[in-house]
């Protein structure tokens, strides 16, 4: 059997925690021994997404210690792209959501192994649903 990594990590926004983050969150905390999540901040999920999430960081961080206490919950670097928390969090591996291509671009030069995970029902639990509907969390 194989060892488990001692330290993973997740990014994301994760603005209206729902059913589909809490997934992603427990299945990557599973394949390792200690789970760092990485929120992105206001300012870099503008950069990304073009828009101020609905939540503010944190909450969004609250949100998530919240759900597992367990988990180490930090703020993404402040500037978009800079990667720091990378060499400060120093993470034997990385867990991907289906949709973050972008990350893995970043990752290939590392040397962190990272690893995809499936989406849990995308159709129903995507937060850009939620928002289209004016929803929030929990509400499929």
């Amino acid at each position: 059997m194989k060892k488990k990594p001692q330290k993973g990590m997740v990014f994301g926004v994760f603005d209206g925690l729902h059913e589909g983050h809490r997934h992603f969150l427990e299945r990557a905390a599973r394949l390792c021994k200690e789970l760092a999540v990485v929120v992105a901040t206001d300012e870099t999920t503008v950069d990304l997404k073009g828009r101020m999430p609905t939540q503010p960081l944190a909450e969004r961080i609250e949100a998530i210690q919240a759900f597992d206490a367990s988990y180490v919950v930090r703020p993404g670097d402040e500037v978009s792209g800079s990667w720091n928390i990378l060499e400060s969090e120093a993470p034997d591996i990385v867990f991907l959501g289906y949709d973050q291509q972008n990350i893995e671009y970043e990752l290939r030069d590392s040397g962190i192994p990272y690893i995809y995970m499936d989406a849990y029902e995308p159709d129903r639990f995507k937060s850009s649903r939620y928002r289209e509907r004016g929803t929030t969390e929990g509400q499929p």
